[in-house]
Formats: structure tokens, C-alpha cells, sequence
């Protein structure tokens, strides 16, 4: 685990906008502003370099953004499309935010698309 990881690390999914911001206390507090639903998902115990991490992991941020976004299992065919539409939204802005190949690997085969992002760095 990074240094980052070490400390007091939570991932609040703010799926209602399809927000998500990871932080401490002060993001909840910008996300409540905002009149957007949120779940704390603390995942410091984890090994994210196993698949196993990840598998944990990958299921709170489910678990999360299903209780933030609603029923999607609603008979109401609009509603269910909605929350379901939010769900993977908050689920892909989490992995994402959190950024380690096993939990992406793990997303991306449960279908959802993960666009890889990287830094390049420069010398002068």
C-alpha cells in the first residue's frame, strides 16, 4: 500500500450526479452542499495488488452506489434504468478515483468501461 493508502483513506461515491470524490471529511461536506447522496467506502485494510482486495473492494463500491442510486429492480421500467444507469456511472467514477489494475481488471469484467488514464512525466 502507498502512503496515501496508509492513512485514514475513504472513497465517498456520490452517485445521485454521478459524482465521485475521494477524500476526508471535507468532500462529504461539499457533496451534502450539493444535495448529493453519499456512501463512505473505507478500504485501507485492503491488499488492492490481489484480486481478492480488489474482489472486496469492488463489492462495497456495488453495495454503495446501489443504496445511493436507488432501485434497480424497480417494475418501474424509467426508474430502474435510472438507478441502474447511476449505479454504473458511480461505479466506474470509483474505480477510477481509487486507480489500481486489479480493482480495474475486476470492473472491466463485470462490463463496465474503464478508460485508462496515466501520467507522463517530464525532465528538465
Amino acid at each position: 500500500m502507498n502512503t496515501f493508502e496508509g492513512k485514514f483513506v475513504a472513497l465517498l461515491i456520490a452517485a445521485t450526479l454521478g459524482v465521485v470524490v475521494v477524500g476526508f471529511s471535507a468532500h462529504a461536506e461539499d457533496a451534502a452542499a450539493l444535495g448529493v447522496g453519499s456512501r463512505v467506502v473505507q478500504y485501507a485494510e485492503l491488499n488492492l495488488n490481489t484480486a481478492a482486495g480488489a474482489k472486496i473492494l469492488y463489492k462495497r463500491i456495488q453495495n454503495a452506489a446501489e443504496q445511493v442510486c436507488g432501485d434497480v429492480g424497480s417494475r418501474q421500467l424509467d426508474q430502474a434504468t435510472a438507478a441502474k444507469a447511476c449505479v454504473d456511472r458511480a461505479i466506474v467514477a470509483s474505480v477510477r478515483a481509487v486507480n489500481r489494475i486489479q480493482l480495474t481488471r475486476l470492473a472491466k469484467t463485470e462490463g463496465h468501461t474503464i478508460e485508462a488514464g496515466f501520467n507522463v512525466a517530464t525532465t528538465r
